[in-house]
Parts: C-alpha cells; structure tokens; sequence
C-alpha cells in the first residue's frame, strides 16, 4: 500500500489502473477534487493505493477483490464507534474492474467483524469512458450521504438490523 495522500493528484494511477483505462486519469483527479472539497472540516482525508495489486487477479487469487486505490471519508469518531464513508477502485473476485462506494460503522456484534458496510453500490466498469461515470457517480452517492446523512453510526446500524454500541 502507498499513501495516504493529500489528494488523488498526488497518486500516480500509471502505477495501479490498467491501460485500457488511463484515458481516465484527468477526469478521476477533477472528480476526486471535488470530493474533497466535501470532506467534512475534521476530516484529515487521503488517498491510498495499491501498485502490488495492479494486475487483475490470478485464477489462484480469484475470489478476492484486490484493492487499486481508495479514500475514506470520516464522518464520525468517537475513538470505539464511528462512521465513514468509503470510495475504491478494485478488482473484482471475477476479475472484473469495479468502482464502490460505501457507508461503513463500527461493529458490535459478539463476534467482533470491526466493522460492517451498511449500504453499498457497485459499478462495472470495463473502459474508460465507464471508469469516469462510474467513479463520478460513486463520488456523487458519497457527496449525497455527506449532505443528508444520517451522521450517527447508531441510526445505520438500527437501519441495517445491527447491534448498536454499548450504552457507556
């Protein structure tokens, strides 16, 4: 893993997208921009990324989704309950190119999972063109629950029919 960088400009993609999909390059930084310029103002942001995981995984590795680049944005902390939201470029299990976006909160279940992503969408992605729409709306999904919320990890969890936090 690289990173955490201050912005997506600061990523070299070269090292992590497929060629099919370095076109792309210019509009994933003005998109990432933007999306920054939404973070909430405790959120100290970033951008990570992943060269070892360039290539699309081997049969041998097929069933695991293989991370190229994410940013978490932090909507909540308490330090023991939070909540963010999550934007990544992955390889999919099949091996297919996906853009994801995420709200995530602390787990409390018996068994600790450490957390649990309570609402997601997912975009194939196959050319460039789609890797730009794709990342776009992924940015926008993640804008959307920035400005309507809920910001209380608690509310997602009793949405998703999880544990809340302990009472402490």
């Amino acid at each position: 893993m690289a990173g955490p960088a201050p912005s997506l400009a600061s990523v070299l993609l070269i090292e992590v997208l497929p060629d099919r999909c370095l076109t792309a390059v210019r509009d994933l930084y003005r998109t990432a921009d933007d999306l920054d310029r939404h973070r909430p103002p405790t959120d100290r942001g970033g951008w990570h990324w992943y060269p070892a995981t360039a290539v699309p995984p081997t049969e041998h590795d097929r069933g695991i989704s293989h991370l190229l680049l994410d940013t978490t944005v932090t909507v909540y902390n308490a330090g023991v309950d939070w909540l963010e939201l999550t934007l990544d470029i992955a390889w999919s299990p099949a091996s297919n190119l996906v853009v994801n976006a995420a709200v995530e909160v602390a787990c409390w279940c018996a068994q600790d999972h450490n957390m649990h992503p309570v609402r997601e969408v997912r975009w194939e992605v196959a050319t460039a063109g789609e890797l730009v729409e794709a990342f776009a709306a992924a940015a926008a999904t993640v804008k959307g629950w920035l400005n309507t919320g809920p910001h209380d990890p608690s509310t997602w969890r009793r949405q998703a029919g999880l544990p809340d936090a302990p009472i402490s």
